[in-house]
């Protein structure tokens, strides 16, 4: 037997380690361990009034740092029984938005890109003044611009409140935002097609997980009530425990999914497929082309989010002045709250149970990479199979891991290791 250790991993966010077991010289087993220092946020909060719940779990991530906050937030609401204004909705849209436009250039640009050149860093080619490095870090930066004008600053959120928020971005900052967004719809087409013009991808095997998104009611959302599954029917974002079945494994620290309907795939792509069935009422195309497509499905979902930006800007620039943004929780109460929301990288929810002193008295989080992991383990194995040079696996299982665009930070959370 021959054990393949790939530590660390590379351009991802945070640490990982990847173990590839060879028998006969035919790999056989693929460990991924999520070796990051787990910070056990789920017991940490327990205790603690419910209002403090989303200053203190956005830090589990700065990048996914908006999204952790907003999911935190809903959940909150609902185990209070708060329901936020319109206005206040609006400016959390704009500020998820923003996340997921800053992740999505984070990924392609500075992580993705710079295996189609054959350097180890987006910083080799933004030195040498690659247009499509510089032009996704601009893009980036405009993500960031987004956050910073919904949120209060660019990473861990202030504006979002329990209740709603606390200020509306000025009219004349929504409509420079908007003159931006303009040029940036003008922009994207361009630089789109030279990242799909540009991109070299390994042969890849058929996608090997169940896709698993939320849904909204009618058009494409990044917030729901229902988890659409493929292939099945559709479970309500309460039931996500016992679909997601989430169990710790000795060799990382994040819990994988081992609900029967899996192991799922989350994320842009998984989004696409289930999106694309539910809208032309077809099929959901399991295995239609290899997980590197989910950098193709993350360039399309930045073309949307540019367009629903300039739309949520406009709809608060028409707000009335003086509209509400704000009901304050009440006197405390028990309750029971879950979210489901789409992170850049897939499907996050948080859970929580508030006692009659208005304090967390259960909480969990689901969070993509923790719920993607087993179907990379399979994933590896479909991709490397046939391969026996050791150079070729480890830079394969690399580009593998990478695109999935796995955020471990996120993922080791957990209470138990």
């Amino acid at each position: 037997m021959t054990r393949l250790v790939m530590q660390p991993l590379r351009r991802v966010e945070g640490h990982g380690r990847v173990e590839l077991i060879l028998r006969d010289g035919q790999l056989r087993e693929v460990r991924l361990a999520l070796t990051e220092s787990p910070r056990l946020f789920e017991r940490l909060v327990v205790g603690r009034s419910a209002l403090e719940i989303p200053d203190l779990v956005c830090r589990i991530c700065a990048i996914c740092s908006a999204v952790h906050r907003l999911a935190a937030l809903e959940a909150i609401e609902r185990a209070l029984a708060v329901e936020i204004p319109p206005a206040a909705r609006l400016v959390r849209e704009l500020l998820l938005l923003g996340g997921h436009l800053q992740s999505h250039a984070l990924h392609l640009f500075c992580l993705i890109l710079p295996d189609f050149s054959g350097v180890a860093s987006v910083f080799d080619l933004v030195r040498r003044g690659d247009p499509l490095a510089v032009g996704g870090l601009e893009l980036k930066a405009f993500g960031n611009r987004v956050q910073e004008l919904a949120g209060g600053r660019v990473i861990h959120p202030v504006n979002a409140v329990p209740g709603g928020v606390v200020r509306l971005p000025s009219g004349e900052a929504l409509a420079g935002l908007r003159q931006d967004c303009d040029v940036w719809l003008e922009r994207w087409p361009r630089l789109s097609a030279d990242f799909i013009g540009t991109a070299r991808y390994p042969a890849s095997g058929t996608l090997t997980g169940t896709v698993l998104a939320v849904g909204g009611a009618e058009r494409f959302a990044l917030q729901g009530d229902t988890l659409y599954v493929g292939g099945g029917d559709p479970v309500p974002a309460g039931g996500y425990a016992e679909l997601l079945a989430e169990q710790p494994v000795p060799y990382s620290r994040a819990r994988q999914s081992a609900g029967d309907r899996g192991p799922f795939l989350v994320g842009a792509l998984a989004r696409r497929q289930l999106w694309a069935a539910r809208s032309g009422g077809g099929a959901v195309l399991e295995g239609a082309g290899g997980i590197h497509d989910n950098n193709t499905a993350q360039l399309a979902e930045i073309g949307w989010t540019l367009e629903r930006i300039a739309a949520v800007a406009a709809e608060l620039q028409a707000q009335r002045p003086g509209a509400p943004l704000q009901i304050p929780p009440g006197s405390p109460r028990a309750g029971v709250g879950t979210a489901a929301f789409e992170a850049p990288r897939g499907l996050l929810v948080h859970h929580y149970v508030v006692d009659d002193w208005g304090q967390v008295a259960v909480a969990d989080i689901a969070t993509p990479t923790a719920i993607n992991q087993r179907t990379m383990e399979r994933q590896l194995l479909a991709d490397l199979a046939g391969i026996d040079d050791e150079t070729e696996l480890r830079g394969r299982a690399a580009r593998v891991v990478r695109a999935f665009d796995p955020c471990i930070s996120c993922a080791v959370h957990v209470i138990q290791c």
